[in-house]
């Protein structure tokens, strides 16, 4: 999936820093949502059709994880 969204557990600016993100910290996020986020980068030339790949993508393997957690 990261080989085909952009992607990530945190922002470049806390690269290698392990304390969760201050910003969900700060809007009220519990702490298990703050741990399983993801941050997802839009560009300037995002188009809507990559936003619906995205959103498939996403769909797809969130799916394919839950099925994994349940077996």
């Amino acid at each position: 999936m990261r080989d085909r969204l952009a992607i990530s557990t945190g922002s470049a600016c806390t690269s290698g820093v392990e304390t969760p993100s201050h910003v969900l910290r700060a809007i009220g996020l519990s702490e298990s949502a703050i741990e399983g986020s993801l941050r997802i980068g839009l560009g300037k030339f995002t188009r809507d059709a990559d936003l619906d790949e995205a959103a498939t993508i996403l769909s797809q393997n969130v799916g394919a994880i839950a099925n994994l957690m349940s077996s």
